[in-house]
């Protein structure tokens, strides 16, 4: 087992430690990862960790954030992979549509550019595009979210991943957009080199179609005195708030009421006391009985086609990694065959390694890979 080095955010070291009793890392591909580890109490770590606020851990080519610990018979350390850090920054509602600036709509180049834009006041942040991956397809958020939401999102729809490296050296932070390689490689029991291989299937969260509240399109004031704006089908979604002389004005178009366009066709306007909810579903691409809705939460049609692709029939293959080292033989991001079998069932299907789990401990040393299907389709 290595030994675990702690450093601050300066990348000063602070302390080496040789005693460990247990660490377990989970590494994600494009998500973020966790570290748990265990030291006896009277060990220099100790007192390091619950000291001192702001620390990085490092166990060979693994790197976390220190992010809590607890003293009790033993210290036990938690920590986060490195790419946590872009869960502490946001970013304010975007299209790239308006990125006038950008070189191309690549994915990688549009995330490089958030993650930048979100730390540009950290001299020693830098962010590098690893990737080829053309889109044409232009990507926004109407509202501020966490700069991890808004990567992990974007990046997983191209089947990238990404990760935030410390570059201890030359003290550095490094986000990076990658991808992996399509290994020539076989994966099974029968070639022993993956053991208590387990199969999962899960579909009490799928859902391919779903239904949103629209958030209405604020065109400002109306004055009821003037002309009634035109109708047209592009009035779908939109209000004005009326504007009426109490003294002098209609009674059809109350002051302080709402102007609207709920209809689809003909872009017609009705005059409503309280705005009303606009309800619309996204269709999917199964019908009959195999169709199934949900509501959603998103209050636009991007933010609800981002949460309805969450909600995925899950089929899982996990499995301990035999004669295959992570770093060596393997990688987060590769692709390669499997071949599993259960009873009568046998799958052989292409599958990305969307994380690894890998653990020291008192006689027992392993390493788990989770896979899904490359895509991740049902």
């Amino acid at each position: 087992m290595n030994d675990i080095r702690i450093y601050d955010y300066e990348f000063n070291l602070l302390h080496i430690e040789p005693d460990v009793l247990s660490a377990y890392w989970i590494l994600n591909y494009n998500d973020i990862g966790t570290f748990e580890g265990t030291f006896p109490l009277s060990s220099g770590i100790a007192d390091v960790v619950m000291k001192n606020k702001y620390l990085i851990l490092v166990q060979g080519e693994h790197q976390a954030l220190v992010t809590a610990y607890l003293a009790d018979k033993v210290l036990t350390v938690y920590g986060k992979t490195p790419n946590w850090i872009l869960s502490r920054r946001t970013y304010p509602a975007f299209k790239t549509s308006e990125m006038t600036d950008l070189p191309d709509l690549k994915i990688g180049t549009i995330v490089t550019r958030i993650v930048s834009d979100a730390f540009a006041d950290v001299e020693n942040f830098t962010c590098a595009d690893l990737t080829n991956v053309e889109t044409e397809e232009h990507f926004w958020r109407n509202t501020r979210n966490a700069v991890s939401d808004i990567v992990k999102e974007g990046l997983n729809e191209y089947s990238l991943g990404h990760r935030v490296r410390l570059d201890i050296p030359n003290k550095k932070w490094i986000f990076e957009v990658y991808a992996g390689e399509e290994l020539p490689l076989i994966v099974s029991e029968a070639n022993r080199n993956l053991t208590k291989v387990s199969v999962s299937d899960d579909a009490q969260n799928f859902f391919d179609a779903g239904w949103y509240c629209r958030e209405l399109e604020d065109k400002g004031e109306w004055d009821a005195s003037g002309t009634l704006p035109g109708k047209g089908p592009e009035n779908y979604g939109t209000y004005y708030t009326i504007k009426n002389d109490e003294e002098t004005g209609s009674k059809k178009y109350p002051n302080g009421s709402y102007l609207v366009c709920t209809d689809k066709d003909f872009g017609a306007w009705r005059v409503c006391s309280e705005l009303p909810e606009l309800e619309e579903k996204i269709l999917g691409s199964l019908s009959g009985i195999y169709s199934w809705d949900t509501s959603l939460s998103g209050a636009t049609e991007a933010e609800a086609k981002t949460e309805l692709s969450k909600k995925l029939w899950s089929h899982e293959v996990k499995g301990e990694a035999y004669h295959l080292k992570y770093g060596k033989e393997y990688h987060l991001g590769d692709i390669f065959r499997v071949q599993v079998q259960k009873g009568t069932f046998a799958e052989t299907a292409l599958k990305t390694v969307s994380g690894v789990e890998i653990w020291w401990e008192s006689g027992n040393i392993g390493e788990k890979l989770k896979l899904k299907e490359d895509n991740n389709v049902i």
